[in-house]
């Protein structure tokens, strides 16, 4: 009775309480972006003659692609933190690495210390990156979870827009204590806000659910609905384990489910395809890709800013249409405009290096780079992290996430550390082109391998994993039912 009484008292909306707890992550995710694309702007600056730091060609891709290394270490961390500390706290804790990181970075006096400060960032963002789908995917109602987990997109390309437009008004030491600020907002903001209702449960901690759950979600017949559902499941969880399983044993039965390897299986190519497209690359080198892109036709700074500023305002639209349309929808069309528009500016850039296109149009390139730029921020940024708060179990959540956050660190190391390399070698031209390859490839086993999840339950996403949905992800009305049953009479 005391519970219902203060829910009823809540003057502020259910919706506006899920944007407060989930506002913190963003303001992480945002520092990430920063993280991501600083490298433009730095290594930029410190390539002129009077620099503080001298660099070599290999320090530059060290310091550009070690976040990739060090997110592994972060996000082989992340599990645990998830299961045994709770969401809300490894996401306060790893606000700690980052700050240092960006501080470290503003003090640097030597290549050795930048890597160092780098690997602090890259650290911090591999426990987030485990950390946020899963955060904002369990404190978000299933009508706005589509909204709320692409501002994760949005995050990304504010941070990558902030980094640059720092980077290019400010001085490197300046820019890196602005940048460093969002983690320091993110703390206080994720301090703000209770624990998330899933992991309580899973915790048998019940009562302290059922209050979290009501600040976020209100206390509406259809929320109460959801609470006990979930109440039920973790409590039957609770009573058919098996206390005597040993740890070894518990993992080999985990792996052979199809809730578990399923959503493993399609984050692994979520991932790949999330790096394969370049989506670290480019703001990582935008200023010498944009150069050779634009023939020289526009100046670096300028171009690099016009790319930041279509991805920011595409990373809002598609914040937009991942709340209204289905994720597979969404993600599709990303892939076919990314595809497409790769391939053209692959064939432009090496008609216009074989003479077929006059220099006074040298400039036209850029028409497809930014459709390119429109194309993955539109559907390869935000879906693979709205489908990652989604597609695991309660129970496994952790795990794969952070199994899949793998194969996103070291694609990242990969992709950006050779990117340099490949440049050189291939060109813009050839790079473009084997990006566009790889980007359908990836696309073509996700067209048969991931199901929709826009309006579903976290719940009935787990159910149609365990095979009980037809191919949209859409649950049997009547397998629900019988689990629900099943559940309260296992409780």
């Amino acid at each position: 009775m005391t519970e219902v009484v203060y829910t009823q008292r809540q003057k502020i909306s259910p919706f506006y309480r899920q944007l407060l707890a989930v506002s913190g992550v963003v303001l992480y995710m945002i520092g990430t972006g920063a993280n991501i694309a600083f490298p433009g702007v730095l290594l930029q600056q410190l390539r002129e003659p009077d620099t503080a730091v001298q660099l070599t060609e290999e320090h530059e891709s060290w310091i550009a692609s070690i976040l990739g290394l060090c997110l592994i270490s972060g996000i082989l961390v992340a599990p645990f933190g998830l299961q045994r500390l709770g969401r809300r706290l490894t996401n306060q804790l790893s606000t700690l690495p980052a700050m240092g990181g960006w501080a470290l970075l503003a003090v640097a006096k030597d290549p050795g210390v930048l890597l160092a400060s780098r690997a602090l960032q890259g650290f911090g963002m591999g426990v987030q990156a485990a950390c946020a789908p899963v955060s904002i995917a369990e404190y978000s109602s299933p009508e706005h979870r589509g909204a709320f987990l692409a501002t994760i997109a949005f995050s990304f390309a504010t941070g990558m827009f902030t980094a640059h437009v720092f980077g290019t008004i400010l001085y490197w030491r300046t820019a890196a204590l602005a940048c460093g600020s969002f983690y320091a907002l993110s703390l206080i903001l994720i301090s703000l806000t209770p624990e998330t209702p899933p992991f309580l449960a899973s915790k048998g901690s019940y009562s302290e659910c059922r209050r979290s759950f009501r600040w976020l979600r209100g206390n509406t017949d259809k929320s109460e609905r959801e609470l006990e559902v979930l109440l039920n499941s973790e409590q039957n969880k609770v009573v058919n384990t098996k206390a005597d399983e040993s740890k070894l044993k518990m993992y080999r039965k985990i792996i052979k489910k199809p809730e578990f390897y399923k959503p493993t299986f399609i984050m692994m190519f979520m991932f790949i395809l999330f790096q394969i497209s370049g989506m670290t690359v480019v703001p990582s080198y935008t200023v010498p890709m944009m150069n050779e892109v634009t023939g020289g036709s526009i100046k670096p700074y300028t171009s690099m800013l016009i790319v930041d500023a279509v991805r920011f305002a595409t990373a809002i639209f598609a914040c937009f249409i991942t709340d209204k349309f289905g994720r597979r929808t969404v993600l599709f069309f990303g892939i076919i405009v990314t595809v497409v528009s790769l391939l053209i500016t692959s064939l432009l850039l090496y008609l216009r290096d074989f003479g077929f296109i006059p220099n006074d149009y040298k400039w036209i390139p850029v028409i497809p780079t930014l459709m390119y730029i429109f194309g993955k921020t539109s559907g390869i940024l935000p879906i693979p992290w709205a489908i990652a708060g989604e597609i695991f179990p309660l129970a496994y959540r952790s795990i794969g996430s952070g199994i899949s956050g793998m194969f996103l660190s070291i694609m990242f190391f990969v992709v950006v550390k050779t990117a340099p390399t490949s440049f050189r070698s291939i060109g813009v031209s050839g790079t473009f082109c084997i990006y566009g390859i790889f980007t359908a490839v990836c696309g073509g086993f996700l067209y048969f391998l991931l199901p929709e999840t826009k309006g579903k339950t976290l719940y009935e996403i787990e159910c149609y994993f365990k095979g009980i949905g037809d191919n949209n992800g859409k649950v049997k009305s009547e397998s629900v039912k019988m689990l629900e049953v099943e559940n309260v009479e296992g409780g």
